[in-house]
């Protein structure tokens, strides 16, 4: 009974079209940016970036399996191999971005993240799935202006930091671009449901192997465990979000733009926020956090340009 009303919600919110489905990755855009930041605070405290890809990989292996009750079939063990993909590239990019937090700014981190939009656009393009309207090119390459103004002018005792912690979102980016590719082309095969599910079953037995390289558990008591706590599962909601959103509704590209917006909000609230989450923010001139503010701004054009290409 309770799988029959979540699947004709499910029909409902595929037949309303984009102005619902845009609010998915929206909202993954926060609860991404506020999960960085808790587990940024728990990094200062000195627990590593391994515990918190553990405990969110396997918080999320525990939320998906409510993906079940959308439904879907087994389509034999021959598949089996689609959602370990899914798993190891999922995995790989979350380990890369998390760590890109723990070592530099949110505010690096997050806007180059999302320059995800650009590569997704790019695959879909070479790979046939679909070709992107203008109006998408043109807000990813807004996005990709705004990457350049959040990273390039900072003060020169601190590139060398904002270069790797650059490097390790950008190639977290390019996982999760194979990752989402790879949901959307994958589904038909599975049903959202199922693969969501298998998928993330995948992750959390693949986590497993980061307890040995994860911060003791008596040494969390001591530290910030809360902060890493609440991180992590923000950090499993939102994928969920975006999982649900990109299989369900086979929009990569302009979904993507949308969830860019964490570019905006790594920004804003890490600059604001920046005495209780900790952070280089807090100690940043003005006038890079200005500048910083006015490329994730272009995010923001290119998330309205998406929205009204949708519309139209």
């Amino acid at each position: 009974m309770l799988s029959a009303k979540i699947g004709f919600a499910n029909a409902y919110l595929i037949e309303t079209g984009p102005k619902i489905y845009l609010l998915f990755p929206f909202a993954a855009s926060l609860l991404f940016t506020f999960g960085a930041l808790f587990l940024k605070r728990a990094t200062g405290s000195g627990i590593n970036a391994w515990s918190s890809i553990f405990l969110a990989n396997s918080l999320a292996a525990i939320f998906f399996s409510g993906f079940l009750l959308l439904g879907g079939e087994w389509p034999g063990i021959d598949y089996l191999w689609q959602p370990a993909v899914i798993a190891l590239l999922y995995i790989t990019g979350q380990s890369l971005i998390l760590t890109s937090v723990s070592v530099g700014d949110v505010s690096v981190a997050t806007p180059v993240a999302s320059l995800k939009v650009i590569v997704v656009a790019f695959l879909m393009t070479i790979t046939s799935h679909s070709t992107p309207p203008n109006a998408i090119w043109l807000a990813a390459l807004l996005a990709a202006s705004g990457v350049f103004l959040i990273n390039y002018f900072v003060p020169k005792q601190g590139r060398s930091n904002v270069l790797v912690t650059a490097c390790l979102a950008f190639s977290g980016a390019c996982c999760f671009a194979f990752f989402d590719l790879c949901v959307q082309s994958f589904t038909p095969h599975w049903g959202t449901g199922y693969l969501a599910t298998v998928s993330f079953w995948f992750v959390g037995i693949f986590s497993l192997g980061f307890l040995k390289v994860a911060t003791p558990l008596s040494e969390l008591r001591q530290k910030r465990w809360k902060s890493l706590s609440l991180g992590s599962l923000l950090v499993a909601i939102q994928a969920s979000l975006l999982v649900y959103s990109v299989s369900t509704f086979a929009r990569a590209d302009t979904i993507n733009v949308i969830y860019s917006l964490r570019g905006l909000w790594g920004v804003i609230f890490a600059w604001m926020l920046a005495s209780y989450f900790g952070g280089n923010e807090l100690s940043m001139p003005r006038k890079t956090m200005y500048i910083r503010l006015a490329g994730a701004s272009l995010l923001v054009l290119a998330v309205i340009i998406t929205i009204i290409a949708e519309s139209s």
